[in-house]
């Protein structure tokens, strides 16, 4: 994502407000005619009410990089949306904390419960949906609402501050011009849903069992299904602390950090230096990489070298033709319900070295003819390369 720098002369500012200076200071990245997006759609108020154990779309429900919903919660009760009775198709969904994926109300959703924690925005024409979604779902739209976002411990968009902002709304020919590519990338999210977590009961021998898998699942058998990753690897290394030795710019002798981020698709923003007195973990051409920290594998063979991060680690496989198989396993939703059962931690989920080299590769993983190909980016990116044509 390219930074954004603003020049602001504060002389005869009142107020510093540095949320307030933010939001006056951000701006798209094309001068197309901008509409305040009041003038675009009017915001819904939440009229239901669910109690708990009914099944309700959040912000938490939604993947991060493609923007599907990935599992229901059952946990919430409070006000929610209903579509087909508060919502319609067209409608969009935006999360009111932090800076989630957007969600386009669709067919597909009828009859969902959707969470009050989500500003629900009704475009005056029908058509205008499609592109408010992809606008305010861009990484340029991020920006936006993370600049109109107040409050210290806890953020939230400014309802009044969102609908005043100004939004890009180029010719209808234009914008014509862009919407099937849109309407492709919008049918990339409609993604079958996990089975939501349901209460069980079993037993089983805890002296041959850890007590973290046992309680994780009653279903052992995906832990037991395939080779392990430390058979098909020649070594398995976590990355080192990098921030220390790195430069936020590149430099002669300096190989890209590969952190979480960059194995998620977005570009590298640290350089570390290639000496015996700094020390690191380069991963190589034909190398595998996974995030250590997160829900989400975001495995990737590397194509060029560069030193992994704390976070992640580097996988060097006995067979460098199998790689690409291993990372569509791993980043598969069968890979996804492997790594869930073998996270730890509560507030940040984390991957344990063995617990890596445990995860069994199922045969027909190995088997199925994969085209090597980098991960697909993240939804965020590629409506940007869409709306601006990067």
């Amino acid at each position: 994502m390219p930074e954004a720098h603003a020049l602001l002369d504060l002389r005869r500012e009142l107020n510093w407000d540095p949320a307030r200076l933010t939001a006056e200071a951000f701006r798209w990245p094309h001068g197309a005619h901008l509409v305040p997006l009041r003038e675009l759609a009017t915001r819904l108020a939440p009229r239901s009410f669910a109690e708990a154990g009914a099944p309700v779309i959040t912000p938490q429900s939604i993947d991060g990089s493609t923007g599907s919903v990935r599992r229901r919660s059952r946990k919430y009760q409070g006000s929610v949306f209903q579509v087909g009775a508060e919502l319609r198709n067209g409608d969009v969904l935006m999360p009111r904390l932090g800076s989630g994926p957007t969600l386009l109300v669709s067919d597909r959703l009828t009859g969902a419960l959707v969470s009050a924690r989500y500003a629900a925005l009704r475009p005056v024409e029908r058509e205008l949906g499609l592109w408010l979604w992809a606008l305010l779902g861009s990484e340029s739209g991020t920006r936006l609402r993370t600049s109109l976002s107040r409050g210290d411990a806890v953020t939230h968009i400014d309802a009044g501050a969102l609908l005043d902002a100004a939004v890009p709304v180029p010719a209808l020919a234009v914008r014509r011009d862009l919407l099937d590519q849109l309407a492709e990338l919008e049918r990339t999210t409609h993604t079958e849903e996990e089975e939501p977590s349901e209460t069980w009961w079993h037993t089983t021998d805890l002296r041959e069992v850890p007590w973290r898998i046992a309680l994780a699942t009653p279903d052992r058998s995906p832990l037991e299904d395939g080779t392990p990753l430390e058979l098909l690897c020649g070594q398995i290394s976590r990355g080192r602390e990098t921030r220390r030795h790195a430069l936020t710019e590149p430099a002669p002798g300096y190989l890209p950090v590969a952190d979480v981020s960059v194995l998620g698709g977005k570009a590298p923003r640290r350089w570390m230096p290639v000496t015996d007195g700094v020390p690191s973990v380069i991963a190589r051409p034909g190398d595998l990489m996974v995030a250590g920290l997160g829900n989400y594998a975001y495995a990737t063979v590397v194509e060029h070298e560069s030193i992994a991060d704390q976070h992640v680690f580097v996988l060097r496989l006995r067979d460098v033709t199998i790689g690409s198989a291993i990372a569509a396993y791993l980043n598969s939703q069968r890979g996804y319900r492997v790594r869930q059962m073998l996270l730890t931690g509560s507030t940040i989920p984390n991957l344990r070295s063995a617990d890596l080299a445990a995860i069994p590769i199922p045969d027909d993983a190995l088997r199925a003819p994969v085209e090597h190909e980098a991960p697909p980016l993240p939804l965020a990116r590629r409506l940007e390369n869409v709306l601006w044509g990067n």
